[in-house]
């Protein structure tokens, strides 16, 4: 997937949240989702970035905007049974793709200054 598709999916996530990120902001779900469909159509079968993540570019990865559309009920009445479902199956992906993100960040290992056989303390 290329970072200007990640870009977008980012902008997607924003789109969902509201500008505290406290939440969503139901105003703009439907154009989110919307969003979040077509981009899922255009990435699926591509591999996911070990260089980009969503979060370089907005606080929020898209599998946390979707879940939280899906766990709202007021959310989930601005969509059509079509939209519903296809962001369920979104949903998958986007949680595949967060735990991949995650798998990329470094281990944090035994720095050489905790490596002394001497309490620091």
């Amino acid at each position: 997937m290329n970072e200007a598709t990640i870009e977008e999916w980012a902008e997607a996530t924003a789109q969902a949240c509201n500008d505290s990120l406290t939440g969503l902001d139901l105003a703009r779900v439907p154009k989110a989702v919307r969003a979040f469909i077509e981009l899922y159509e255009q990435s699926k079968n591509l591999t996911f970035n070990s260089e980009h993540s969503p979060v370089d570019y907005f606080e929020e990865h898209p599998a946390s905007a979707i879940g939280a559309i899906l766990d709202t009920p007021g959310a989930l009445e601005l969509l059509d049974d079509d939209e519903e479902e296809a962001l369920e199956d979104i949903l998958g992906f986007a949680e595949a793709w967060a735990e991949f993100d995650v798998n990329q960040q470094p281990d944090l290992g035994i720095s050489e200054a905790d490596d002394d056989d001497e309490p620091g303390w």
